[in-house]
């Protein structure tokens, strides 16, 4: 996150500026309604306000810990009512000592909570509903148990909890203070803490870095259910009896006290500090409102007013985006493209009419202290592909974002076809014939083609001006798709078509909206070979019907095969515009990365020992069909053939990820139990997958944290994080893997493509494993970071690491492989030795497809 310069803000100090600011916010409500009412800033008071928080507080922290793990939990209100009765029968029937009473309201909570984390972690039941039937469960058993009267207690023990105190201050005050210290200490410093905020930042990373995902959920929901009993025992302190209604809007009262201490309800965030300084307030307008005789609907109101409030500042940027040189420069560009439109600089573009040029004249961009943009000019033609390269962090895609309305530029001007362009807003950028197709597409998944397309004109076809005219979008889409010679149906729900497909149909959109640029990222990254030929096919008819193509791509192969020239960025600025045709990719490379780079794929040769990984007939029963692979010590196998050929199946069976129904998998002589990740780890086995942002880090943590995340299991005292060692390690890996910016405080999410990278490989190198499988460990990434990464897995080579890597980019494989196994239909249809060609690898890739 950024602070009102744009600046990057580190974590830890944004949370400590949120305890602060929350700080004094308390401050100031004590001193204004002191001020109102003098008697309410006396001793007793203030220790009435600490002994009405206590049961807020306790309950608001358990809930913390579950919202963090991306649950909730509105339960806490009936356990406690619940709880608090069976305590209070057992002690007044039973004859149940108090201290034994003590453990029976605590246990009985935690077992609703076991009851909530079970159907939501291991049934698979929404938390919300899971934690609703549970409440009105708790709550009728109260009320059934008690016949709705209240239960007395006569254990002096019992009720000192609730009523008693220490020096002048109330014990469940204390009680409150105590446990901000316990769950301030297990969220921070235990594995399982980490554990917590990794699964609800990225619950299939966690997975993935063999954190028991379910289990770690169950926990926090047996917490929540036990801190609710210990506000059974407060509360019945209190008032000297159990109460089967008590604990009434106590789960609101508690996701109040944790939003309000800003606490994500997405997840992965939050701060116990914080949350107690939530209650703290709560508690402090309460009991003012109180004072001033103010009504309780008016509370409510103030109560929902300050959970709004406390959202909104949530938010990413919060009241930040007001600053000078965000919105407020956004609303006034806003006219200023209106009166430039008025006075006919800018016409609607149609972009199969007549060529166009778009011209970028000196345009510079910064966030706070980083200059994102600066000086860069270039002029876009009609009827051309022009590539847009450079490595993660040159600038592309702010420029890109630039075209697309999303951000202005502080300096210099954007002239179409010589007139000045004002784009102010996407809506503008539209108007002026840009379409953008991000690597995150903007289709509605709900809807079918037809209808996505027919949103991309701006109006709907009507009949009569009534209803919606589904034949005439039909009819239209079909006319765009086949137009196009797209193999798409128009009757097609979104969210089941493939990637390539939504790819086809994003273009298909910017057609129709009579866009003349389209500027495409990265569109390659997740597409099989048909599709991406049909893609190279598509790029090509645009540029016959006259649209200029902007071509955003890391791979070589395709920006010589797509693209007639080049532009160049290299921290921020133009250092280059090539013509392909007389550029090499050699001198290409340079010209993006600043330096020479002899070999993208550097080659070390193998000093190959003992075996290390044997694959004998393995089999799934779905794709895999008796392969055998072998690596040894110190030899990097590339395995390789078309999507769909089980390349990313196999690599997860013998991760332990997924299981296989027969065959062997042995690691280093010792037999893989099936279907077992934790074995695998153990057995030295270490997994790169595929989609780093799905399954590799959490973007919400650290890179400390996320380097650590599989290291801390081995390396903790009595489940407490080696802070010190934790420290150590991340230094030595981010100078190992040269991680840009070396800081590991930062978020990973605010990293490049190719650092994330490097944080998932150090994540597994910490556990310095014998076995390490990649599944396209450079995709999306740019060329230096590349060279850096293939680097790094040359030196492992070196230290007797067996690598076994999967790459859909034959000049990869060809260019660091040793071996090259190459699979088609699920079977091992051939291996190749260093040297092979293209031709050979493809013409396997084909043999059983």
């Amino acid at each position: 996150m950024a602070d009102a310069t744009g600046t990057r803000t580190p974590p830890a100090l944004r949370t400590m500026r949120r305890e602060l600011s929350l700080l004094a916010i308390v401050v100031l409500v004590l001193a204004g309604f002191g001020a109102s009412t003098p008697r309410y800033l006396s001793a007793e008071n203030l220790l009435n306000i600490g002994q009405q928080t206590a049961v807020i507080a306790t309950v608001a922290y358990a809930m913390t810990a579950v919202i963090i793990c991306r649950g909730v939990d509105i339960s806490v209100g009936g356990t406690l009512a619940a709880s608090s009765v069976l305590a209070a029968l057992a002690m007044q029937s039973g004859g149940l000592p108090g201290g034994l009473g003590v453990l029976l309201v605590i246990a009985v909570g935690a077992a609703f909570g076991l009851l909530n984390g079970a159907l939501a972690s291991y049934a698979g039941i929404s938390p919300l509903v899971a934690t609703l039937a549970v409440c009105a469960l708790a709550r009728g058993m109260a009320l059934s148990l008690s016949g709705a009267r209240s239960v007395p207690v006569d254990s002096g023990l019992y009720l000192w909890f609730g009523s008693g105190s220490l020096f002048d201050v109330p014990v469940s005050f204390l009680i409150a203070v105590l446990l901000a210290g316990l769950w301030f200490l297990l969220l921070q410093r235990t594995v399982f803490g980490r554990w917590v905020y990794a699964t609800g930042g990225n619950e299939d990373a966690a997975r993935a870095s063999l954190i028991p995902v379910r289990a770690v959920c169950l926990m926090t929901y047996v917490l929540a259910g036990a801190s609710a009993g210990v506000g059974a025992l407060l509360t019945t302190g209190r008032v000297g009896s159990a109460q089967p209604l008590s604990g009434a809007g106590l789960e609101f009262a508690a996701i109040t006290a944790a939003v309000i201490g800003g606490t994500r309800l997405s997840g992965g965030h939050g701060s116990i500090v914080a949350t107690a300084l939530g209650a703290l307030l709560l508690g402090a307008v309460n009991t003012g409102l109180s004072f001033l005789q103010v009504s309780q609907q008016v509370n409510y109101f103030v109560t929902g007013g300050f959970v709004i409030a406390a959202v909104v500042l949530g938010q990413r940027g919060s009241l930040l985006q007001f600053a000078p040189g965000s919105a407020l420069r956004r609303r006034r560009s806003a006219p200023v493209a209106a009166a430039a439109q008025r006075a006919g600089t800018v016409d609607a573009v149609d972009a199969m009419a007549q060529p166009h040029t778009l011209e970028l004249r000196a345009i510079g961009k910064r966030f706070g202290n980083v200059q994102a943009l600066a000086d860069v000019s270039l002029r876009l033609r009609s009827a051309e592909v022009l590539a847009l390269v450079g490595e993660n962090g040159a600038g592309k895609s702010t420029l890109v974002k630039l075209l697309a309305g999303i951000h202005t530029p502080q300096q210099g001007e954007i002239l179409l076809d010589g007139r000045v362009l004002a784009l102010a807003s996407t809506q503008d950028s539209r108007a002026a014939g840009i379409a953008v197709i991000h690597q995150h597409f903007s289709l509605i998944p709900d809807l079918t083609v037809a209808e996505n397309l027919a949103l991309a004109r701006g109006h709907l076809p009507k009949r009569f001006g009534c209803w919606l005219d589904r034949a005439a979008m039909r009819r239209s889409a079909r006319q765009v798709l086949d137009a196009l010679q797209l193999p798409v149906d128009p009757d097609a729900i979104v969210a089941r078509l493939t990637i390539g497909q939504c790819q086809m149909v994003e273009i298909a959109k910017a057609t129709l909206a009579e866009a003349w640029l389209i500027a495409m990222d990265e569109p390659t990254s997740a597409l099989t070979n048909h599709e991406r030929d049909l893609l190279y096919r598509l790029v090509g008819q645009l540029q016959q019907r006259g649209c200029c193509v902007l071509y955003i791509s890391h791979k070589m192969q395709e920006i010589y095969r797509l693209a007639q020239r080049a532009v160049v960025l290299r921290d921020g600025r133009v250092v280059a515009e090539a013509d392909l045709a007389r550029t090499d990719a050699a001198a290409l490379i340079r010209m993006m990365v600043g330096r020479d780079i002899r070999e993208v794929f550097p080659f070390r040769p193998a000093r190959t020992r003992d075996l290390l990984l044997d694959v004998r007939q393995l089999s799934d029963r779905r794709l895999l069909q008796g392969i055998d692979l072998q690596v040894r010590s110190g030899e990097l196998v590339a395995l390789t053939g078309l999507m769909g050929s089980g390349r990313t199946e196999l690599l997860r069976c013998i991760a332990g990820f997924a299981p296989f129904t027969q065959g062997r998998v042995a690691i280093g002589g010792a037999a893989l139990r099936v279907g077992s990740a934790l074995h695998a780890a153990r057995l030295g086995v270490a997994y790169v997958p595929e989609d780093r942002h799905r399954e590799g880090f959490v973007g919400s943590m650290s890179l400390r944290d996320n380097l650590g995340l599989r290291w801390i299991s081995a390396h903790n005292r009595a489940g407490f994080v080696a802070a010190d060692g934790l420290r150590r390690l991340a230094a030595q890996l981010i100078a190992r893997l040269g991680v840009r910016p070396p800081d590991a405080e930062n978020l990973v999410q605010q990293l490049s493509g190719g650092n994330q990278q490097k944080i998932v490989l150090g994540k597994w190198l910490a556990t310095e494993p014998r076995v390490l499988l990649l599944d396209e460990p450079t995709n999306g990434v740019d060329v230096g970071a590349k060279f850096e990464i293939h680097k790094l897995i040359a030196d492992l080579k070196g230290q007797g690491v067996a690598i076994l890597m999967v790459s859909s980019e034959l000049p990869e494989v060809l260019g660091v492989a040793d071996r090259i196994v190459v699979l088609s239909g699920g079977r091992v249809a051939g291996e190749l030795a260093r040297g092979a060609t293209e031709e050979q690898v493809t013409g396997l890739a084909f043999k059983y497809a």
